[in-house]
């Protein structure tokens, strides 16, 4: 092939890219939520999805792909085509945490690209009702007289939910043995039937539990309390002021993608999120609404990244 031959074979493909992105989206899209449904990640993915869908005029179809702590779901995005039609409903465990705790195939600075930070949501500790404790306190001290017969609920290895009791039980000086399961929701049945003692959980999923007595909270994991939840003493007030966890959710695309495409994607979410009815909902579920840029999400990962491997440090936690 000659030389004119491949520069009109550049401009070719570069004319066909941009028309595709132009004209983008065409067809559904695909938001891949690494996680079973009934956790936040989900909630969240579904709820920005339905919103962005009606924006952009096409519907973007959420399917779950659990297991290994969000990692693979995580990695089908990432070797994904980076086309628009497949996102991921990143959140810390599976861009933050498990990439600090152990090798994953793929890496979350490198292979993604950060399209809008949705929200972010702080951690709550909660026990079953037969726990004989009303306090972060009277809990320790039970678990101090029982060492090694209490067991705590995350939603897999490596995922926030284990590293912020890890972190809890360091502090504490408690020891508590982990068990862990393949998502959010399961863990939270078996600690209201009581097979479970303990869990550290997103206070949305928490709050229609704690509500309806199910579960007794102990200790918010934030800097401050909640409106949402103002009953609920934080993690400092109730004597352990460095226990501060907060999990946060963002929809990223396959490196690589459009710069056109990306900014329809992330100028769409971003509206998503700022709309009343949407901002309305993720408020009512104990969250802090967020729809940035692009340029803004990048720098914030960088940022979680560097935090949670801090954490994950000085937790010592480790996955089993």
């Amino acid at each position: 092939m000659n030389l004119w031959a491949r520069i009109l074979v550049v401009l070719t493909t570069f004319f066909l890219t941009s028309i595709a992105a132009a004209e983008f989206p065409t067809k559904p899209i695909k938001l891949v939520v690494p996680f079973p449904p009934g956790g936040a990640v989900d909630a969240l993915g579904r709820l920005v999805g339905q919103k962005t869908s009606e924006i952009l005029g096409q519907p973007i179809v959420v399917d779950n792909r659990a297991g290994a702590a969000g990692s693979i779901g995580t990695e089908i995005v990432a070797k994904s085509l980076p086309d628009g039609y497949t996102l991921l409903m990143g959140s810390t465990s599976s861009l933050s945490v498990i990439p600090n705790l152990q090798k994953v195939p793929y890496d979350p600075l490198k292979d993604f690209t950060p399209v809008s930070l949705v929200a972010y949501i702080p951690h709550v500790l909660v026990i079953n009702n037969d726990v004989p404790a009303k306090n972060l306190a009277q809990f320790i001290a039970y678990a101090k007289a029982n060492p090694g017969k209490l067991s705590y609920a995350s939603s897999g290895n490596g995922t926030p939910h284990q590293i912020a009791v890890e972190m809890f039980k360091k502090m504490s000086g408690v020891f508590i043995v982990h068990i862990p399961y393949k998502g959010t929701a399961p863990g939270l049945t078996d600690l209201m039937s009581g097979q479970v003692a303990l869990m550290s959980v997103e206070l949305s999923t928490a709050l229609p539990y704690i509500k309806a007595q199910k579960i007794r909270p102990l200790a918010l994991l934030a800097p401050k309390r909640s409106t949402f939840a103002p009953d609920i003493p934080t993690a400092a007030q109730a004597g352990l002021p460095d226990l501060d966890i907060t999990s946060w959710y963002g929809v990223v695309a396959p490196a690589g993608i459009n710069r056109e495409t990306l900014n329809t994607l992330g100028t769409a979410i971003a509206k998503a999120v700022k709309s009343p009815d949407l901002n309305d909902k993720i408020l009512g579920m104990g969250a802090t609404p967020v729809g940035d840029t692009p340029e803004e999400f990048n720098v914030f990962m960088r940022k979680e990244s560097a935090k949670w491997a801090k954490a994950i440090k000085e937790s010592g936690a480790v996955t089993d």
